[in-house]
């Protein structure tokens, strides 16, 4: 097994994330074993989509995967492969990794509503991330667990104030 190993669970977490691919985009970032990248995130997301090879090179940032209006950005270190930025929201999803995704409205308490519903189904949250475009618009909270997330707890969130969308990364 490879050091990119974990990178082709990374991409089918992509596919469960976005079930319409139609006009993806791959970049690969980084500046050795691009071909490597490139297989096995294409093979994980189970069909072919453009890669382009950029000429730069970057600390640690693998490739960058554009889905309609979503941008995911992979990234690796010394430990493992990880998802490093959603959008605008930077985070770490290691393959693997429990949580769920929340896209909100910004508000006040957002961090405290979401880790009381996880809290009161014992689950523990191991990262957290929260980021927004800007105060009161569009926000996304990202959560790794120590639990997985089930569809009941997912169906509590989505009851929140202002939560626009609820995914599992499981």
């Amino acid at each position: 097994m490879t050091q990119h190993a974990g990178l082709r669970e990374l991409a089918e977490l992509i596919r469960r994330l976005e079930p319409e691919l139609a006009g993806a985009q791959l970049s690969i970032l980084a500046h050795e074993n691009k071909e490597e990248i490139a297989t096995l995130l294409v093979e994980g997301l189970g069909t072919k989509v453009p890669v382009q090879h950029s000429s730069g090179e970057y600390a640690n940032h693998l490739a960058i995967l554009r889905v309609g209006a979503n941008k995911y950005t992979f990234a690796q270190d010394w430990r493992e492969v990880y998802i490093s930025e959603i959008n605008y929201c930077a985070c770490r999803i290691p393959p693997g990794a429990h949580g769920l995704l929340v896209h909100h409205i910004d508000y006040p308490g957002v961090i405290y509503d979401v880790s009381r519903k996880l809290a009161d189904h014992q689950i523990n949250v191991s990262k957290l991330n929260v980021s927004r475009e800007q105060k009161g618009k569009n926000a996304l909270l990202i959560s790794v667990t120590d639990e997985e997330i089930t569809p009941t707890i997912v169906s509590a969130i989505e009851e929140l104030p202002q939560i626009t969308k609820v995914l599992s990364l499981q």
